[in-house]
């Protein structure tokens, strides 16, 4: 559970930045935070906001993990602050914080990867792997999920491509886990099936424990510059990185359009289960508690 720290001037209702302070309040509930202040603005207002679900906590002196908020003046005009960042309105600053984008890397000995991602985007991509099909391969997936990705991978290309498409898989996967947060409303599960001389099937768990089950065949050794033994080991190292239980199946006679259906198809129930359930918002798809 994440923690924030409201300004108690934030509850002057008379200040433009204050325009839709219930709504934002709740959306940020949902979104996985807890709710602090320094002191409670007073106790009318507090029952206000709890008749709404809203629950504000005070600040132990003791703590100090927390995302603080603060209100700034700049030219006269008031602003929140959250880091270097300057919203005009805490309906602006709530959206940021529980929009599902980050930026993540990882580098080893091998490779050193950098990927950017919004899981509410619109499909832009903008991807450099270095290999030229699993660049294409990758454009699927964010075209197909509806998610914007940018990805820059340097690697030890000289010595083979295992280590790059891999450790692509892995980096891809956390940050896709870091950018579902507490996956508050998510649907958790994806299933799809797209069909071309090929036929895939996908099916995939978000709930926290890597697995990987990938039934094809393929007839060539490379696609390209693309071997076709390492389709497995990308989403081998993708359900390692994200902690998800991913199944895979295809069948077909073209083995670049085998392939591609397989990216196709997990794009799509990665789509469906990044999707959040209006039935089930601020709620954990899960009766443990957390996955």
């Amino acid at each position: 559970m994440k923690r924030i720290i409201l300004p108690v001037g934030l509850f002057n209702f008379d200040e433009p930045i204050s325009k839709g302070l219930v709504s934002s309040l709740k959306l940020l509930i949902e979104g996985g935070y807890e709710l602090f202040v320094i002191e409670i603005p007073n106790s009318f207002l507090e029952k206000i906001l709890a008749n709404e679900g809203i629950i504000l906590k005070i600040v132990e002196s003791s703590e100090n993990d927390f995302i603080k908020i603060e209100i700034q003046k700049r030219k006269g005009q008031i602003l929140l602050s959250l880091g270097k960042n300057r919203f005009d309105s805490i309906v602006e600053l709530a959206n940021e914080l529980v929009s599902r984008k980050i930026f993540h890397s990882r580098k080893t000995k091998e490779t050193e990867i950098n990927i950017q991602i919004n899981l509410d985007g619109k499909g832009i991509s903008n991807i450099k792997s270095g290999i030229g099909f699993f660049d294409h391969m990758l454009e699927q997936i964010a075209r197909h999920a509806n998610i914007d990705l940018v990805v820059k991978a340097k690697g030890d290309l000289w010595v083979d491509e295992h280590h790059t498409i891999e450790d692509i898989g892995i980096t891809l996967g956390e940050a896709i886990k870091i950018a579902l947060g507490t996956k508050n409303g998510i649907k958790r599960y994806g299933f799809f099936i797209p069909m071309d001389d090929s036929v895939a099937v996908c099916s995939i768990d978000l709930g926290g424990r890597a697995y990987l089950n990938f039934n094809c065949k393929f007839n060539r050794d490379k696609i390209g510059e693309f071997p076709t033994e390492l389709v497995k080991e990308f989403f081998r190292g993708l359900s390692q990185g994200l902690g998800a239980n991913i199944f895979i199946k295809a069948k077909g006679e073209n083995d670049h359009h085998k392939t591609e259906s397989i990216f196709k198809c997990f794009a799509k129930a990665l789509n469906e289960a990044c999707r959040i359930d209006e039935r089930n918002k601020g709620m954990i798809p899960t009766t443990k508690g957390i996955i």
